[in-house]
């Protein structure tokens, strides 16, 4: 995510935040509702006035807002660790390299091209001695599960390491049967 996108979300979770902590102190009776003296008064004065079980539902909300934004919050202010793209080629003239996700992607639409193979999730590790690709592929029900990883396997570090010269350690396909009901609704 680009940094204004990370400073609007983070302008957000920080005003849901304060609107939920005002919320609280208005309705606790901590606070007035003229604490805002902006286009919220109505609003505010009607919390002020809650009774009974309103009141504790609007506390409850508010903590439980609270609760949920600050770990969000938390988690936007940690700088994230960008996943470093996999070295494909080196030379004197410069490095190739190719990113993670396009391995995956590359993963996923050779997976695609099985006729039992319904769709398919795929992440890449990198290893010290190679690439752990994980699949997790949901199939045409009545499919030979044993049978259709085995080739999903072969077929994926194959074309894997023919196209990107990277070796493959390992690649596991974890398979599940489609439901008949999501076939049929996809279908329509």
């Amino acid at each position: 995510m680009n940094v204004f996108n990370r400073a609007i979300v983070l302008i957000v979770i920080v005003l849901v935040i304060a609107a939920s902590v005002i919320t609280l102190l208005v309705a606790t009776g901590a606070v007035t509702p003229d604490v805002l003296a902006g286009g919220f008064g109505a609003q505010l004065e009607w919390v002020a006035g809650t009774t009974g079980g309103t009141a504790a539902a609007t506390i409850a909300v508010s903590i439980v807002v609270i609760l949920l934004m600050i770990p969000l919050l938390i988690w936007e202010l940690v700088p994230h660790r960008p996943q470093h793209p996999l070295v494909v080629a080196t030379s004197e003239g410069g490095v190739s390299t190719i990113d993670r996700e396009s391995v995956c992607e590359l993963a996923e639409k050779t997976a695609a091209n099985f006729r039992d193979v319904q769709r398919v999730k795929c992440s890449a590790k990198e290893k010290a001695d190679g690439l752990l690709i994980s699949c997790q592929a949901w199939v045409t029900m009545g499919t030979s599960i044993p049978e259709i990883s085995g080739e999903l396997k072969d077929t994926i570090r194959s074309s894997v390491e023919q196209l990107t010269g990277l070796t493959v350690r390992e690649v596991d396909v974890r398979a599940r049967y489609e439901p008949v009901e999501a076939r049929r609704l996809a279908v329509r």
